[in-house]
């Protein structure tokens, strides 16, 4: 592997696509508490109780979109979508 520095000259990628899953928000529902933050149910042998906050995104009601982790966009920083 060669790394080199670049010239100073900022460089966008013009294969960075807005993520689909989340809209390019970076978040998407909550898949346990189905955006409410709260448990639905009890979990893990009744740790988590339901009524209680959300054990997965600890009432946020949002977690962080796996298909772009977080970033909004697909092919950005430190993705090898351009290559």
């Amino acid at each position: 592997m060669k790394l080199t520095a670049t010239e100073g000259t900022q460089t966008t990628k013009t294969n960075s696509i807005v993520c689909q899953k989340c809209e390019g928000n970076g978040c998407v529902a909550c898949s346990q508490c189905k955006g409410g933050g709260v448990n639905l149910i009890d979990h893990f042998n009744g740790q988590f109780k339901a009524g209680g906050l959300c054990w997965l995104c600890r009432g946020k009601k949002e977690v962080l979109c796996g298909e772009c982790n977080g970033a909004g966009f697909l092919g950005g920083f430190l993705s090898t979508f351009d290559e």
